[in-house]
């Protein structure tokens, strides 16, 4: 099997001929270790929008960026206490918006620094961005990708992220957000459902296209999403949309890398195909494999090597390897994957480490 085709089959819910190991494109840095590694069967993950995103994006890359209707963009970059800072302003016929934000040196994440939504009122100008953004599909862009890539690694196709999850993450921020809903849910809720109802037009594109293999960046952990709110705010979405990709014949993939022990059984009832990037208790994950296992049996499970072991020595890294590889057995669809920022340089050593021990591992 090609590295693609094993990394296909574990998303499909089938078993390869060898575990593969997989890592975000925007983590593998180009060089000598990264050919060597790749000829290891190191396969790559890359993600684009399979339709532009729900405005405003998270990232202002290519392809990512939707036209609003009615609404000025603005971009400036400033210099604050010697760091480059930009600032995103959206200028709509009911109010302004802005975000400040800072790229991550190494791997170019971005940090909010300050959010879009500051206080009540800025609720329904960001509806009316929502309501105005005008999507534009991206399929001639995914071809490339996909022909580019050939057998070293798979696209994923990405969508927005989940309405509670966007206002988390990307809009308000936790602790404005989660006070709004606690104490005045009211414009809150109204937001969601205004993004809610702009996702089904996105998600309606992406039935229609040609990816397979969906996925949703929604970074669940309990701390931030607890039990009641995901029962109300995120499993009735995933129930909806993973259905939808169920009768289309697409693969549901949602990233969840926090702790997710409280919302096992929530998580559970959610037609979710692929638990992306589960954490393991060395990166403060609080549910181990084999209850992830149980919990969860009908669903695949691909967890991201955790960051805190990138520096350990190789018998160290070799020995947490043989421990995940017993947990697993030789009959499950089961990929590693690195999904998270990990030390500056330790993929150098880590990543040969755990090509190798894959390497040595046969299935069939």
């Amino acid at each position: 099997m090609t590295i693609r085709e094993r990394m296909r089959r574990v998303y499909q819910n089938k078993v390869p001929d060898q575990i593969p190991i997989g890592i975000y494109k925007r983590y593998h840095r180009l060089g000598s270790v990264e050919r060597m590694v790749r000829n290891m069967g190191l396969g790559i993950i890359d993600f684009h929008p399979v339709v532009s995103l729900l405005s405003p994006p998270w990232h202002m890359h290519e392809g990512y960026v939707s036209e609003v209707k009615n609404v000025n963009l603005d971009i400036k970059h400033v210099w604050e206490n010697g760091k480059m800072m930009e600032y995103r302003i959206f200028e709509t016929p009911v109010g302004t918006l802005s975000q400040c934000l800072s790229k991550d040196p190494t791997y170019g994440s971005d940090w909010v620094n300050q959010y879009y939504i500051k206080e009540t009122e800025d609720y329904k100008t960001m509806q009316y961005i929502v309501e105005n953004t005008v999507f534009r599909k991206n399929e001639g862009h995914l071809r490339e990708i996909i022909e580019d890539l050939g057998d070293d690694g798979v696209l994923l196709g990405r969508v927005d992220r989940s309405p509670y999850q966007k206002l988390l993450i990307e809009l308000a921020g936790p602790e404005q957000f989660l006070t709004d809903l606690l104490t005045n849910p009211k414009p809150v809720e109204t937001l969601m459902e205004a993004i809610d109802e702009k996702f089904n037009e996105q998600f309606k594109m992406v039935l229609e296209s040609e990816a397979d293999l969906v996925w949703q960046p929604d970074n669940i952990t309990s701390d931030m999403t607890p039990p009641n709110f995901f029962e109300k705010y995120c499993l009735p979405f995933y129930e909806k949309h993973g259905k939808q990709c169920r009768e289309s014949g697409k693969c549901y993939i949602v990233h969840m890398d926090g702790r997710t022990r409280a919302l096992k059984d929530l998580i559970a009832r959610a037609p979710i195909d692929v638990i992306e990037s589960l954490s393991f208790a060395e990166m403060a994950g609080d549910l181990s494999l084999f209850q992830a296992k149980s919990a969860w049996p009908n669903k695949v499970i691909i967890p991201n090597f955790p960051a805190s072991l990138c520096e350990k020595s190789e018998n160290e890294i070799e020995s947490f390897m043989k421990k995940v590889f017993e947990e697993v057995g030789k009959e499950t669809p089961f990929m590693i994957q690195i999904s998270e920022d990990i030390p500056p340089g330790s993929w150098r050593h880590v990543l040969p480490i755990i090509c190798r021990f894959a390497q040595n591992i046969k299935i069939k």
